[in-house]
């Protein structure tokens, strides 16, 4: 069944970047993964950001978010705070990036408030923050139908990961890379980490491995590998996994009670997605993606899949 009117709630952080890889140098790029979360969403369906920003945060860059069907009603501003800042370097290492320093600023004591609409939401994604935040979140979710995706990062694996399991038992889809996943589960390859984290909470699993592709895992026992689209001209992986799931969700946020092949399915289109955002530094390329070009990448990575069936 399609769903009219859905919105999608994320929770995460809105940045400015400064990012240096191969192909050149760029700064002050619009960014944080609530910013490319909900830019891919915003192609399927409505979304809900919710951070928060400094006075210091460009007011251009609130009305292109608001021009894109993303409801920033719920961004919280912080008079005489500054906007987080991360600089980054990819010269070395287009999967594992060098930071120059980061600049949290305002997103240090980032405490979002949970609403009524956001804990009655049918579809929300918790983007890579504190364990602690992710949890007083999940906790206070109403919905009994909702579907809750969990992001996180290395860091919060080995500093927090006791609160970080805890967190996994509320939600229902949890995304990570594969050093993360692998990291997370203590284990040598992506099935075995896969099993150990839906033995821990999540129905399902997705465990991104750049490049190479993702991997479903489902609680049912389920696999589905889903390819790329290859990318002749890689300029900034910054931001690719959130996007992967903002198209993931704005994707399934249109179905109701979405089930095994809907999430499939929403992989591909995720994975399509997240190809514009590495052409491109920060959001410019995906800034410029249609649902024509997205649909003409889906087509090609489901080429692959059939082959791959032969």
């Amino acid at each position: 069944m399609i769903k009219s009117d859905p919105k999608v709630h994320v929770v995460g952080s809105i940045a400015y970047d400064d990012i240096t890889t191969p192909v050149g140098s760029r700064s002050d790029l619009l960014a944080g993964s609530a910013v490319y979360f909900s830019l891919a969403n915003s192609i399927y369906s409505k979304v809900s950001m919710i951070g928060t920003i400094g006075s210091d945060f460009n007011e251009k860059d609130l009305s292109l978010l608001n021009s894109r069907n993303i409801d920033t009603s719920k961004i919280e501003q912080i008079n005489n705070g500054k906007t987080f800042r991360w600089k980054g370097n990819y010269l070395k290492n287009y999967e594992d990036p060098e930071t120059i320093y980061t600049s949290l600023g305002v997103f240090e004591d980032f405490s979002p408030k949970v609403d009524s609409e956001l804990s009655n939401s049918g579809f929300i994604f918790l983007a890579n923050i504190s364990p602690d935040i992710q949890l007083s979140i999940s906790e206070k979710l109403k919905n009994k139908d909702r579907v809750v995706g969990l992001d996180s990062m290395n860091h919060w694996i080995l500093e927090q990961k006791e609160k970080l399991m805890e967190v996994m038992k509320n939600i229902d889809i949890f995304f990570l890379n594969k050093g993360e996943a692998l990291k997370l589960a203590d284990k040598k390859t992506i099935e075995e980490s896969a099993k150990y984290i839906i033995e821990n909470g999540p129905k399902l699993c997705i465990i991104k491995d750049g490049k190479n592709g993702s991997y479903l895992y489902s609680i049912n026992g389920e696999e589905f590998f889903c390819p790329t689209y290859n990318i002749d001209n890689i300029v900034d992986p910054t931001g690719a996994g959130d996007t992967f799931a903002g198209g993931f969700f704005g994707f399934i946020s249109k179905i109701t009670k979405p089930e095994i092949n809907d999430f499939k399915e929403a992989m591909i289109y995720g994975s399509a997605t997240a190809s514009f955002t590495i052409e491109g530094f920060g959001t410019e390329e995906l800034l410029r993606t249609t649902k024509e070009k997205i649909n003409s990448r889906v087509k090609n990575i489901k080429s692959k899949i059939d082959l791959r069936k032969k």
